[in-house]
C-alpha cells in the first residue's frame, strides 16, 4: 500500500482519510472500516493484520496529543533528511558521469530521389558519444549517397559534423551541467561540483546575445550565470588547484577515425580521376586532317619537294612534345624572330590570288604570338600564311584567295596553343568593282573579343 506524504505508518491510509480530516470524520471512518475488515465478515480472507492496524490508527488519531506527536515526527524526519537529487545519467550506458553532454549527431539515408536526415540526440558520456558518432557516420557512409541531388551534399555535412563531435546545444548543456554540479555537491563532492559549474558557465557564454531587447533564452542565460557564480562563491574552492580534465576535446580517437576514412575515400576518388583515361584533356580536333607544311611546289621530275623551301632542312613528323615549354630563340626554320609584326622569313606565303583581308588584333595582350592562317580548302588543312605579331600590335594579312580558313596561334610566353572558328572569305565582281571580305579577329585574351577559340594540340599546329 502506498501511504500519503506525512503518513509514515499508514494510519490515515487504513482509515481511508486525508491528513487534515476532523475528529468526526475519523470516528465515522473507523466505524465503516471496522465493519469492512472484521474477520467475521471476511471468512475467506485474512484481514486480521489490517484490522489490528485500523484499531491502532484509531487509538492514535482519535487522541489529539498522540495525533500531534505522530504528525510532528514525520515533519521532523523530513527536515532532518534533505532530499538528494537524482543524477543525470548517460542515455546509452546509464552511468553517472561528471562530464555528461547533450549532443546531436546526424545520420543520412537516401533512396534514389528521397533523402532523409535524422538527428540522433541524447545525453552521453564521452565514450558513448564516440560510439554514437561512429554509428551515425557508418549509416551515412553506407546509405546516404544514393539520393539525387541532396544525398551526397547532406552526407558530407553529416560526416563533417560527426567528425567534430556533433552539435552541443549551449543552453541545454548549461542547465544540465548546473544540475549535475548540484548533485555532486549534495553527495559530498564539492571539487567535482566546482569544475562542472565552471563548464556550465562556459556553455552559457556560447549563447549569443543581442543589443536589443533580450529574448527569453538570453534572460535564462543571465539568470543561470548569476546562480552558478553564487554557487561557486559559496563553495570557496581555489579553481586553480582543481581543474577537471575535459574528455570532450577535438583531437579524440573519434576525430582520427572519421578523418582517416574521409581522407582515404577522397584520396581514392582523386587517384581514380587522375588516372582515368578520360581525365586527360584532349583539345577538340580541327574540322579536317592537318599538315603543318604549306603546299610545296613540284620539282621538274614531278615529285614534291619535301625539304623546307628556304632552309633545306627535313621536316620531321611526330616530333615529341617537350615536357617543359621553353620559348624558342628562333623561328621554326632557324631564322631570327622579326622585330615588328611581319611574315616569318623563309616561310611560303600561299593563297595570294585574291583581294580579301584578315586583320589579327593582338593589341591588348602582353604576349607575342606565332600565328598561322590555315586554309581549310581541300582534303587536308595546310598553313597559308605564317606570321609573328608582338604584344600590343596587330597585322593585316592581304591578297587572300577566297575560301575557308581558321587562325591558329601559339602564345610565345606560355606556349599555349589556340584555334579560332572557321571563317569564309568571299569575293565578287560587279560593275562598281570587286567586293571582298575584310575580317578583324581579336585574340582570346582581349576583353569582348569577337571570336570563340578552342584549345589546340601540338600536332595540329
Amino acid at each position: 500500500m502506498q501511504y500519503e506524504k506525512g503518513d509514515p505508518k499508514g494510519y490515515y491510509a487504513v482509515l481511508g482519510i486525508t491528513t487534515n480530516a476532523g475528529v468526526e470524520n475519523i470516528k465515522s471512518a473507523y466505524r465503516r472500516r471496522a465493519m469492512q475488515l472484521h474477520p467475521d465478515r471476511n471468512p475467506g480472507t485474512d484481514t486480521t493484520g489490517q484490522f489490528q492496524l485500523l484499531n491502532e490508527a484509531y487509538a492514535i488519531l482519535s487522541d489529539k496529543t498522540s495525533r500531534t506527536e505522530y504528525d510532528r515526527f514525520e515533519a521532523e524526519k523530513e527536515a532532518e533528511t534533505p532530499a538528494v537529487p537524482e543524477p543525470i545519467v548517460c542515455s546509452s550506458c546509464g552511468k553517472v558521469s561528471a562530464q555528461p553532454r547533450m549532443v546531436v549527431f546526424r545520420s543520412v539515408k537516401s533512396f534514389l530521389v528521397v533523402t532523409m536526415r535524422k538527428p540522433i540526440a541524447g545525453v552521453f558520456c564521452s565514450e558513448c558519444a564516440q560510439k554514437q558518432s561512429l554509428k551515425a557516420s557508418a549509416t551515412s557512409w553506407l546509405l546516404g549517397w544514393w539520393g539525387f541531388p541532396w544525398g551526397p551534399i547532406y552526407t558530407v555535412q553529416a560526416l563533417i559534423s560527426n567528425m567534430f563531435g556533433g552539435t552541443h546545444p549551449p543552453l541545454e548543456n548549461a542547465k544540465m551541467l548546473g544540475y549535475q554540479a548540484y548533485y555532486f555537491y549534495a553527495t559530498g563532492r564539492p571539487d567535482l561540483a566546482q569544475s562542472i559549474a565552471e563548464s556550465a558557465i562556459k556553455y552559457c557564454k556560447k549563447i549569443p546575445g543581442s543589443q536589443a531587447r533580450k529574448s527569453p533564452p538570453e534572460i535564462e542565460r543571465d539568470n543561470l550565470i548569476g546562480n552558478l557564480e553564487n554557487f561557486l562563491a559559496a563553495l570557496k574552492i581555489d579553481s586553480k588547484n582543481n581543474q577537471l580534465k575535459s574528455n570532450w576535446g577535438l583531437l579524440h580517437r573519434r576525430f582520427f577515425v572519421h578523418f582517416g576514412l574521409i581522407s582515404l575515400v577522397a584520396g581514392g576518388i582523386t587517384f581514380a580521376i587522375i588516372n582515368s583515361p578520360e581525365s586527360s584533356y584532349s583539345p577538340p580536333r580541327g574540322p579536317m586532317p592537318y599538315a603543318s607544311q604549306s603546299s610545296a611546289p613540284l620539282l621538274s621530275d614531278g615529285k614534291s619537294n619535301s625539304q623546307h623551301p628556304v632552309s633545306g632542312l627535313n621536316i620531321q613528323k611526330g616530333t615529341p612534345k617537350k615536357a617543359l615549354y621553353v620559348r624558342p630563340k628562333a623561328t621554326p626554320n632557324g631564322r631570327p624572330w622579326p622585330v615588328v609584326a611581319a611574315y616569318l622569313p623563309g616561310e611560303l606565303q600561299t593563297h595570294t590570288a585574291g583581294h580579301s583581308e584578315v586583320t589579327i588584333d593582338n593589341g591588348q595582350n602582353n604576349a607575342d604570338v606565332q600565328l598561322k592562317l590555315v586554309s581549310l580548302d581541300g582534303k587536308t588543312a595546310r598553313p597559308a600564311r605564317q606570321i609573328f605579331i608582338p604584344a600590343h600590335s596587330q597585322f593585316t594579312i592581304k591578297n587572300l584567295t577566297p575560301g575557308s580558313y581558321d587562325v591558329r596561334y601559339r602564345d610565345l610566353t606560355s606556349g599555349n596553343l589556340s584555334r579560332s572558328e572557321s571563317m569564309r572569305l568571299t569575293e565578287t565582281s560587279s560593275s562598281k568593282g570587286i567586293r571582298y571580305s575584310a575580317v578583324t579577329l581579336t585574340l582570346y585574351k582581349v576583353a569582348n573579343g569577337n571570336t570563340s577559340t578552342y584549345g589546340l594540340s601540338e600536332d595540329e599546329f
